[in-house]
């Protein structure tokens, strides 16, 4: 990925909120089932229902989708400031066990914003607003 000369960059929130919104595509998240709830500046939050696909062999959430809702959600709150960002570091601490057909939902944010680097957190909750994990990220940015 490229991040230099971002059209992003240069236009206002609500207008890259939009465009977000009608045209952000991850084929892994749409496999796995995570969709974006809504959005704002420096802002993200997702929704995930938590289906068998979604489960390690042990019948638990997998950590993985656990981990990509969390790198997705802050990857996106960095793009609704208008930035371009690969994850440098991402740190999942995993707090307790959702259940099968619980609704996850993840929320993102930015912390610090320097010139080449920003700090994001994260928290994903299950339906009964339990906290299920939080995440903490460092992505490259431009």
């Amino acid at each position: 990925m490229k991040l230099n000369g971002t059209k992003e960059e240069s236009q206002k929130p609500s207008a890259r909120i939009e465009e977000i919104l009608r045209h952000y595509k991850s084929p892994f998240a749409d496999m796995i089932g995570i969709r974006i709830d809504r959005l704002a500046e420096s802002y993200c939050k997702l929704r995930l229902l938590l289906e068998e696909k979604c489960l390690n062999s042990f019948g638990l959430v997998h950590g993985g989708v656990l981990a990509t809702m969390a790198d997705m959600c802050m990857g996106v709150a960095l793009r609704t400031a208008g930035l371009k960002s690969l994850t440098v570091e991402l740190t999942v601490n995993f707090l307790s066990k959702p259940d099968t057909g619980d609704e996850l939902t993840a929320e993102g944010w930015i912390v610090y914003r320097g010139n080449t680097i920003a700090l994001t957190e994260c928290i994903i909750k299950s339906g009964n607003d339990k906290d299920v994990a939080r995440g903490r990220g460092i992505f490259k940015i431009s």
